[in-house]
């Protein structure tokens, strides 16, 4: 008769080994707790929000700035109902600002992030709109210096929500009749243009990719990354435009200063990007004698003006997420100064202005 083999841990009578259903119990409760953590909306079981870099903090951070912010507009017209046809347009445009900078839900069974932050909780609402101004004024600013580091396409988000609430800071400051406390935007472009500095073992004068010594000396080969060089040839020739739309403005003009004023800024500001193509071997050629002007332009040179400032303020949106770190700043600069005049030249104010949304 063949014998029967039974396996010990089998046997009636005999108590199995605990080691492998701990295991499993362990390994489900790890699985529940992963669960509980990514497929619950990208958030903690105690409802707080995670983040996994410093540019996705910088988007948390400014998604519940703007949702206070909008509060705060909104309590704020209960104490300055006069004020509320300027008021509540802010309110609906921060609102606009929280959902698209907003960090998006991670589905279940992604890579669990590094960082747990508390969750959002209201400010103390200000009692009046001049209340309000400051932190709006803030986060303006704040916004246009986040632009500069973030990731690409929060980055546009940012750099568009800071020329918005850089406006209506200003609008507010007059309904108040006090100064909004903001810098010139033209000077902070070039402020941007003038404060860069050589990388980190980076001689003056030296371009990236040159080795010490060596600066001015090209081989022929152009250097740094290309979408750096297209974005300073796009922005080249965009100022070259501009500069010259503004001298013939001024011509057209009963006050000519402001106009020659703003042609020599963009001269200025062409001339810096030639500079810095020069710098990486990109060979530039010399601007156009003239440029077309039609028949529009000359009848109104304002209004053509601020159609000039609109197109640049959407070309650099445009170029900010192409550009390496080091032409971030000039970017966002020359974005906002450009909304800035094309604003108060009339434009309508939108909650991202210079992004061009596709209608639904």
């Amino acid at each position: 008769m063949e014998e029967e083999h039974v396996d010990p841990a089998s046997a009636p009578g005999r108590p199995r080994s605990a080691g492998p259903w701990l295991l499993r119990v362990a390994a489900g409760f790890v699985l529940v707790l992963v669960l509980l953590t990514l497929g619950l909306g990208g958030g903690t079981a105690d409802g707080h929000r995670i983040v996994s870099s410093a540019a996705q903090q910088a988007q948390l951070d400014a998604e519940g700035r703007f949702r206070t912010l909008a509060e705060q507009a909104r309590a704020a017209t209960g104490t300055d109902p006069a004020l509320a046809a300027r008021l509540a347009p802010l309110a609906a445009d921060l609102d606009v600002q929280a959902a698209a900078v907003a960090l998006p839900r991670p589905p279940g069974g992604g890579t669990a992030p590094a960082l747990s932050v508390p969750p959002l909780t209201p400010a103390a609402t200000p009692g009046s709109a001049a209340d309000l101004l400051p932190a709006l004024r803030e986060s303006a600013l704040r916004s246009l210096r986040d632009a500069v580091t973030a990731d690409p396409g929060p980055g546009r988000v940012l750099a568009a929500a800071g020329a918005n609430q850089w406006r209506h800071a200003v609008l507010l400051g007059e309904a108040l009749g006090v100064e909004p406390g903001l810098p010139s935007p033209d000077a902070t472009v070039t402020a941007a243009v003038t404060a860069g500095e050589p990388a980190v073992g980076q001689e003056p004068g030296q371009a990236e990719g040159q080795e010490p010594g060596q600066a001015g000396a090209c081989a022929g080969t152009p250097l740094g990354p290309e979408a750096d060089r297209v974005a300073l040839q796009s922005a080249r020739s965009a100022e070259e435009q501009a500069g010259y739309g503004y001298e013939v403005a001024a011509g057209l003009l009963d006050d000519p200063a402001p106009a020659l004023v703003r042609a020599r800024l963009h001269a200025d500001l062409a001339a810096a990007a030639a500079a810095r193509l020069a710098e990486l071997c990109v060979t530039v050629p010399p601007a156009p004698l003239a440029y077309t002007i039609d028949a529009a332009f000359r009848a109104d040179p304002v209004a053509a003006l601020r159609d000039v400032d609109q197109e640049r303020a959407e070309l650099y949106a445009g170029l900010l997420p192409t550009v390496g770190p080091g032409g971030r700043a000039w970017i966002v600069a020359s974005f906002n100064a450009a909304a800035q005049r094309s604003l108060a030249a009339g434009t309508p104010l939108d909650a991202l202005p210079g992004l061009v949304v596709d209608a639904p």
